[in-house]
Formats: structure tokens, sequence, C-alpha cells
């Protein structure tokens, strides 16, 4: 539900960006860009670096690189008499390093004026997943840790703001679906995960 009320919030507002932005046809499509983000899913935040160039006028080819925690939907986090969280029946920690690899692009270029453009993007990804104990300290449980991977695809809508030739910024909402293929993944007791992508949030300041 918290998901989903983040998700409307954001469309409402990519949507009022688009028409309430200030006039400025000048702007013309990138060749190449660099960006450095963040995003936010239900599992917690994660940073991300993303490398698109150009394919067509207004169509490019990107790859972007995530690295994110990964949780059971069942987790529950309490906390005991001297105010420790802990997680019942929780035995690894996850985490999901994701390479994105497809194509973005901005819809209604010429139709919309000013420096705001939206997108669509979509393409395949592959994930390294890593589990470490639980029941060690954070730094330690590396030394323990097991691998595994998953492949899937992306797909996501967003808003583009250039700032001037040589920077701008973006915010998106991005669907990951990425099967586990390998080592069953777990996070809790007697429970596989199955699935380490789902929604996002993406905010992301561009370099061109």
């Amino acid at each position: 539900m918290r998901t989903l009320k983040i998700a409307l919030i954001l469309i409402i507002f990519l949507n009022t960006l688009v028409y309430a932005q200030s006039n400025n046809p000048d702007i013309k499509p990138i060749n190449r860009s660099w960006a450095v983000g963040m995003l936010y899913t239900e599992s917690g935040f994660g940073l991300f670096g993303t490398y698109s160039k150009s394919i067509g006028r207004i169509t490019s080819s990107m790859i972007r690189l995530s690295v994110s925690g990964v949780s059971d939907p069942n987790e529950v986090e309490y906390y005991d008499y001297y105010g420790n969280s802990y997680v019942r029946n929780k035995i690894n920690r996850v985490y999901a390093a994701t390479l994105s690899i497809g194509l973005k692009h901005n819809i209604f270029f010429d139709d919309i004026d000013g420096n705001f453009k939206p997108y669509i993007k979509g393409g395949i990804a592959p994930a390294l997943i890593m589990m470490t104990p639980y029941d060690r300290s954070f730094f330690n449980s590396f030394g323990y840790a097991q691998t595994s991977f998953g492949l899937g695809a992306f797909g996501g809508i967003g808003i583009e703001y250039y700032e001037s030739r040589s920077l701008g910024m973006s915010l998106g909402i991005e669907y990951y679906y990425v099967p586990v293929l390998g080592r069953e993944v777990s996070s809790i007791k007697d429970r596989n995960i199955t699935n380490v992508g789902g929604l996002q949030f993406c905010f992301n300041v561009m370099f061109f």
C-alpha cells in the first residue's frame, strides 16, 4: 500500500512538471550522457550509475548498474527491551547487483516545449545476488557470503529536466521482474525469494 501511494504521488508530480515547465524550445536531443542516482524500493534504498548513447534522434541505448538490498515481504522488524532491532527467523541479508541493458525513448519530444521531456524505457536485467549470514556482524558476514544469479526484464516511465547542455536531472518509476535462476535465495528461514526485482522509484543527476 505504501508503494502504491508513493507511485501515485510521483505520477502526479511528473504530470505536473510537464504542464508547469518553463518555455524553452531550444532544447535539442543529447548524444551521450552519464548519470548517478538513488533508487527506492520496499526493501530500502540503493545506488546506481548509468551510461546512455544516442542511436537515433530521440532514442538511446543505455546500460545501468545498480546495487540494492532485497528483503522478503514477510520480514517484520521488532525491538527488544534495550532498543535493539531484529527480524524473527531472518537468516540472511540479501543484496542484488543488477545490470540493466536496454533502450530509452523520449516521447512527445517535439510536441512539448520547454526543459522537461518524458520518456519510456525497457530492456533485459541480469543480476548477481549475494547472501550474507544475518547472525554475524555486517562486515564479518561477507567472508561467509553465498552467491546466486537472476535474469529478467524491466520497463519504466519518467521525465528528464535539462538544466543546461551539460547538466540535467530525471525522475522515474520502473518495474523489474528478475526471477532467481541459480542457488535458492532466502532471507527468512524456510521461505525462498523467487523474484529480486520489484517497483523502483529513481532519481538521478545526468552529465552530458
